[in-house]
């Protein structure tokens, strides 16, 4: 029995430096993770450049992959001219496994957001799982790779809702594109980063000649004419989801103004594409044609 006792001390004893150091890491980790937290939503760039790894990748809920230096360019950007801010931001049902110099890390996720650059805008509440892995390299933990899901669910009411919004917010940019400005002036005015903003990568314009222009040809293409919109109204507009990150809206418009110093009133019908990008509605492909009043 004495021989017993002895071994099983002497196994506790040897044990134990590998429990504290396990105890250790996972408190540093923690320590991290609540810095890391911190510092995303605040767009604190300095501590991001130090906690994204070289090789960081990050995938999002549409299956899109961000490395380290787009979500750099990102937070940059989104500090300079944010698109949304953030209310409330927590984290439910937090699991930590640290091996060694590892660390991986899962929890359900909470946000409440409201966008910055919608004239009638409302919070709305996104939730979600994420997956996280970690490695200390050089004595310090970094951030290796992320994963988020969604768990917005379809619902079809609530999304109609969220695209026509963003729907109202094109027509009211439309207007102030075409106020009589010189490019120039929209980009100090803010429009032309708004109307970046609101464009997705892949987005194609087709106008009733059949004339098609991608999203750098559009942007450029803003403050070159002499049109100028006085009154803009909406004659009919539909929304129609097809997917949980997708939705069509179709419409007609009336617009009043003036084209090269001649007066003019025109009805447009059109044909929007929306695509749900980065928790928020981004306009993918528009096509509009001259229509009876």
């Amino acid at each position: 029995m004495r021989r017993f006792l002895s071994t099983v001390v002497l196994s506790i004893v040897s044990v134990s430096p590998a429990l504290t150091q396990s105890r250790n890491s996972e408190t540093e980790v923690r320590l991290f993770l609540a810095q890391y937290e911190k510092a995303v939503p605040g767009r604190d760039i300095t501590f991001l450049e130090r906690a994204l790894a070289d090789d960081y990748i990050h995938a999002g809920p549409n299956g899109t992959t961000t490395n380290r230096a787009e979500a750099l360019k990102y937070f940059r950007e989104q500090r300079a001219n944010p698109d949304f801010r953030t209310n409330s931001l927590k984290h439910d049902n937090q699991a930590i496994r640290v091996v060694g110099d590892m660390a991986l890390v899962t929890n359900d996720w909470i946000a409440t957001t409201t966008p910055t650059n919608s004239q009638m805008a409302e919070a709305a509440t996104d939730s979600g799982r994420y997956t996280g892995v970690f490695e200390k390299r050089n004595g310090r933990w970094m951030v290796i790779a992320e994963h988020d899901s969604d768990k917005r669910g379809f619902d079809d009411a609530l999304m109609v809702a969220g695209v026509l919004r963003a729907s109202r917010d094109h027509h009211a940019l439309a207007q102030r594109l075409n106020s009589g400005r010189t490019h120039a002036e929209l980009e100090a005015a803010g429009d032309i980063a708004a109307l970046n903003r609101l464009l997705a990568e892949e987005y194609q314009f087709t106008n009733s000649e059949g004339v098609i222009a991608n999203k750098t040809q559009d942007v450029a293409n803003q403050g070159t004419t002499r049109l100028v919109i006085r009154t803009f109204e909406v004659l009919e507009q539909r929304a129609r989801t097809i997917s949980t990150e997708s939705a069509v809206v179709t419409g007609k418009v009336r617009s009043v103004g003036m084209n090269g110093g001649t007066p003019f009133e025109i009805v447009t019908s059109y044909t929007t594409t929306w695509g749900y990008y980065d928790r928020r509605w981004q306009l993918t492909a528009q096509h509009t044609s001259t229509a009876m009043p």
